[in-house]
């Protein structure tokens, strides 16, 4: 799935948390739903009413690279891995190791201006709106 040009319209969660569903518009108009099940961890930042998707990376079973680590660093602790104290860098590496293993999956979605989504969860469907 390729979503670079598209535009992020909007985020909802459920009650609990638990279930995110990103609104996507396609660069040639079709509406989709990326729906995010099972949550364990949220970010978002700089969230704009045009949000045209740079890069979306999603991570699952096996898919290490320097950029998992980046992300599931900064998405549990909130900042580089040089700068994260042990601690919490346990925390950050168990993250890696579950993607890595296939119990958890990551996706970061990064815009043209700026905004972020960071999220680890179990599954992920993508739903055309209809």
């Amino acid at each position: 799935m390729n979503f670079v040009e598209s535009r992020l319209l909007g985020v909802q969660i459920d009650d609990a948390g638990r279930e995110i569903s990103l609104s996507i518009v396609g660069s040639d108009g079709a509406k989709f739903f990326l729906e995010l099940h099972g949550i364990e961890r949220f970010l978002i930042n700089e969230l704009r009413q045009q949000n045209i998707i740079e890069n979306m990376k999603h991570w699952t079973q096996g898919t290490e690279d320097s950029s998992l680590r980046d992300a599931a660093y900064f998405l549990m602790t909130g900042v580089a891995e040089n700068d994260c104290e042990p601690r919490l860098a346990t925390i950050a590496h168990a993250v890696v190791e579950r993607v890595l293993r296939g119990e958890l999956e990551m996706v970061e979605i990064t815009a043209v201006f700026g905004a972020q989504i960071l999220a680890s969860f179990t599954s992920m469907t993508l739903r055309a709106e209809t």
